[in-house]
């Protein structure tokens, strides 16, 4: 048995125009597998490709169903409109095309050139009037399949940051009994509230009585995120003799933090300086801090 390919020969390049008057939905299913061989040939040499890091196999089952879908909406009789229901799994499609490129490190250009060129190929089948309808609807179809590219490139960075923070933020002994978290960057409200739950589990570990939350690497958006996160912290600590030292906060977000606490009957003590805070864990963890005299310090 001779196996299949969808490998373009050079005369599909360009194919015939149909006869006009020819239904656009007949058209599309009696010609499908026309089409997706010039599609293939087009978009293999395409000038809006750059680094062309994908091959057209991997989109040829995706391309299949943008034909077919075509062929349904137009199947129902009425106008081929951006945001029509008859267009709505078309662009499904597409959004779906551009989370796809995302995730496999694929370009723009390259969202463009598979639908832009299938543009091309379908409106040389079809009747003039019908071509501007689809030429319309396909750059619509590229707007949508880009948006949804560029808005998975963006929750996939964040996702990768908020990993990196998670795994890299310190929570730390400073000192024995003296566990401290130093909060930095953006995290989301989850991240901080893993990150606050490690440095609970610290304190309850080494038996400190005091935790340093420490919140002046917190960007603005973070410090937006600190909220939830921290109500989830005082929901665990509750009940407990554990008093918080929050260190370095900005005005907002530390007398939200202490309006909170105190709602939770827990303790909450600020203080603008890191080493302040330090000592105070210290003298709480029953050591004894002596200030020595500059001049012992120094040589003869």
């Amino acid at each position: 048995m001779n196996s299949l390919s969808w490998r373009a020969k050079r005369s599909l390049a360009t194919i015939p125009i149909v006869s006009t008057g020819t239904p656009i939905a007949a058209v599309l299913r009696e010609r499908s597998s026309e089409l997706l061989a010039t599609w293939i040939a087009r978009f293999e040499r395409s000038s809006l490709r750059f680094r062309r890091a994908t091959k057209s196999a991997t989109y040829t089952a995706q391309v299949a169903n943008l034909i077919e879908a075509l062929a349904v909406a137009a199947h129902t009789n009425t106008e081929l409109k951006p945001g029509s229901d008859a267009t709505r799994e078309l662009e499904r499609s597409a959004a779906f095309l551009g989370a796809q490129f995302a995730a496999e490190g694929a370009t723009g250009f390259d969202i463009a050139a598979l639908l832009l060129e299938l543009r091309d190929v379908l409106t040389t089948v079809i009747t003039p009037d019908d071509a501007v309808a689809v030429s319309r609807l396909f750059e619509w179809l590229t707007v949508v399949a880009l948006d949804t590219f560029a808005a998975s490139g963006l929750q996939s960075l964040r996702e990768r940051q908020n990993d990196q923070l998670e795994v890299g933020t310190p929570v730390v002994e400073i000192l024995p009994k003296v566990p401290a978290v130093f909060l930095v960057g953006a995290p989301n409200a989850s991240v901080i509230d893993g990150l606050l739950s490690r440095a609970w589990m610290l304190a309850v570990g080494t038996g400190a009585p005091c935790l340093i939350i420490d919140t002046n690497g917190l960007a603005e958006g973070g410090e937006q995120n600190f909220d939830a996160a921290y109500q989830g912290f005082l929901d665990q600590v509750e009940g407990s003799v554990l008093q918080v030292l929050l260190s370095r906060a900005r005005r907002g977000l530390r007398e939200r933090a202490a309006a909170m606490t105190r709602e939770r009957g827990l303790a909450l003590q600020y203080f603008d300086r890191l080493d302040s805070a330090v000592a105070h864990a210290l003298e709480r963890g029953g050591h004894l801090l002596m200030r020595t005299p500059a001049s012992e310090h120094s040589g003869p």
